[in-house]
Parts: C-alpha cells; sequence; structure tokens
C-alpha cells in the first residue's frame, strides 16, 4: 500500500510538472474581434492568421482550435495587449531605450499574426525603428528596416516614414551627394511637418559637407537648419535641439564672425564688416533659445552665450529673433497633425 501510494505522489508530481512546463511554452495568443459577413462578431484569442484563415481558440483555456476564413470572415480587430501599451508609455516618456526592448518583445510574441492590417506585431517593429533613430542608432535602424514587414501598416504617414528612412540610411553611409540630390527631390512633396523635420535635418546634414568643397551652399545650409527651428518642437524636439545648437557652432566657428568679436569695436563709426550680419543672426538665435525655454532642456554651450557680449541692441527678444527663413517653409508639407 505504500509503494503504490509513493507511485501515485510521483505521478501527480510528474503530471504538475508537464502542465507546468506547457503553460511556460504555450504561445502568448492575440486578443481580438472577428467580424463576420452576416453582420456577427466574436472575441477570440488568435493564435495565427495565414493566407485568410484565422485560428483562434475561444478562451484561453480552451482546447478547442478554431478556423475561420473569407468569405465568411470579414474582418479583424485587434485589442491592445498590456505589452505594447508600456512600450508606448515608455516612448513618450522619450525612454527609448527601454521601449525598444519592450517593443522588440511585442513584436516577436504576435508574431503569428503579422500578416493582418494594424496588428501589434509590425506596429511594435515599426515604433522599435522609431526608437533607434531617435537614439541615432543607425546601424540598428538598418538592419531592422531590412528585416521589416510592411503588410500590416495602414496609415500614410507610417509609409512615408518609411521612404523618409532612405535619408538616414545616407547618413549612415555618409553618401552626402545621394542625400543631397534625394532632399532636394521631395522639396515639392507633402509630408506631415514632423518628416518635413528629418528631410530638412538630414539635407542639412549633407550641405555641411557639400559646403566644404562649394562654399556658395551656405545659405543653403543656414536654410536647412532653419527650417528645422519651424517645425513643432513638441513632435521633433530632439532635431529641433540639434539644428540649434548646429547652426551655433556653425556660427561659432565661422572665420568672419571669429573676425568681428576678436576686433570688436561697438562704436557707431565703425565699417561694416562681412561677419557683421552672421554674428547678429547667432545672437537672435541665442535670444530665441532662450525665450522658447530650450535651455532648460539642453543648457546653452558657453562660447555659445558669449554671442550675447557682442549685443548692442536694448530689445526685449520678440518672435523676430526665430532665423528669417524659418516661417516660409514651417507650413510647407503640413497636411496634419500624427499622433504617436
Amino acid at each position: 500500500m505504500k509503494t503504490q501510494s509513493i507511485i501515485s505522489v510521483l505521478c501527480s508530481l510528474c503530471i504538475l510538472c508537464i502542465a507546468e512546463v506547457g503553460a511556460q511554452s504555450a504561445p502568448v495568443l492575440a486578443k481580438g474581434r472577428l467580424f463576420y459577413a452576416d453582420g456577427s462578431h466574436d472575441d477570440v484569442y488568435l493564435m495565427s492568421y495565414r493566407a485568410g484563415t484565422a485560428t483562434y481558440r475561444t478562451n484561453l483555456k480552451s482546447l478547442n482550435i478554431i478556423q475561420v476564413k473569407k468569405p465568411k470572415l470579414e474582418s479583424i480587430y485587434f485589442y491592445e495587449p498590456d505589452i505594447f501599451s508600456e512600450a508606448m508609455r515608455l516612448y513618450r516618456a522619450k525612454n527609448y531605450v527601454d521601449a525598444r526592448a519592450k517593443f522588440a518583445e511585442c513584436e516577436v510574441t504576435y508574431k503569428a499574426v503579422d500578416s493582418l492590417p494594424d496588428n501589434y506585431a509590425t506596429l511594435a517593429g515599426f515604433y522599435k525603428m522609431e526608437c533607434s533613430r531617435r537614439l541615432y542608432d543607425l546601424d540598428a535602424l538598418s538592419s531592422e528596416l531590412e528585416k521589416f514587414r510592411k503588410d500590416g501598416l495602414t496609415r500614410n504617414f507610417q509609409f512615408q516614414q518609411l521612404e523618409v528612412y532612405a535619408l538616414w540610411e545616407a547618413v549612415r553611409l555618409k553618401d552626402w551627394a545621394s542625400l543631397d540630390r534625394l532632399a532636394q527631390s521631395w522639396l515639392d512633396r507633402k509630408f506631415p511637418s514632423e518628416l518635413r523635420v528629418q528631410i530638412e535635418y538630414c539635407h542639412a546634414l549633407a550641405l555641411e559637407q557639400l559646403v566644404k568643397e562649394d562654399a556658395t551652399r551656405f545659405e543653403e545650409l543656414i536654410d536647412a537648419y532653419s527650417r528645422v527651428l519651424s517645425a513643432d518642437a513638441s513632435a521633433s524636439i530632439d532635431l529641433v535641439l540639434k539644428a540649434a545648437n548646429s547652426l551655433l557652432r556653425i556660427y561659432a566657428e565661422d572665420e568672419e564672425v571669429v573676425f568681428v568679436m576678436k576686433n570688436w569695436d561697438p562704436s557707431e563709426e565703425r565699417a561694416a564688416l562681412a561677419g557683421d550680419q552672421k554674428l547678429i543672426d547667432a545672437i537672435k538665435l541665442v535670444r530665441y533659445y532662450q525665450q522658447v525655454g530650450f535651455d532648460a532642456i539642453e543648457p546653452l554651450a558657453d562660447n555659445y552665450e558669449k554671442f550675447l557680449d557682442y549685443d548692442l541692441s536694448n530689445d526685449a527678444p520678440t518672435d523676430d529673433a526665430r532665423p528669417e527663413e524659418a516661417e516660409e517653409e514651417g507650413a510647407a508639407g503640413e497636411n496634419s497633425a500624427v499622433e504617436e
């Protein structure tokens, strides 16, 4: 009897272990709603979707696996999973490192349904690439884009962002001539402001290199960075700050500006020098940087703040402190506000 009891206990333990292992290895199912051609619907847990056929369970504990396909199945709606919600919370908080890890986990978890519109595997993959872009990890972005399956995307903004990644790839490769041509070919196309900012910023990076060989393109360079400053900073603050600091660096390193500061003479009688207007523009940019509160996010470098030592104006900062060319292109390409 004792032997039989021990065997019974061991069998029970084995069954529990097998059940535990099975529970741990079971795939996470995507919760969604199936809409049928007759107008009815069911809330289910999707196991996979391939070639028009959805495989699902009616609840997580059910052992009954059901399939349904077109034309009976009309469409599928996904409920947002907790892991994606958490990743988006991190993304909106600009914690792109942790957000990218969460998006990567979500992408793998729901890969079985990645051919469906607005599925959370594809959406997670898209935002994972956005994290890499915002982290300026262009090697990772290039690798992720190569593997990305875009079938599940539905929004025009998302497809346009995939196009704009071509500019970031040119930045990664330092192919400045190709980047210049590509950016110029898109000047007349309509893009939301956040995408236009990326285009202008990447173009400015190319122009910084090209102006070394062709000094006549200096104004193009200034204009490109200035147009970045006209963006909605709440959506593109990282690039706006980069553009502002790049402009200030360009002015600080400019030979004509350096000459004016070294030979500074505030008297009204002095002859105008070639670097005077550039110095005035630099002063305006510093005033603007402080006025809109950028220095609270990224403090100005000391050598940029020193531009104010050459400010002969006693006027309070105004909206005119924004670089003159920024206004013109500000509305270009803004066809809609894009929620992230």
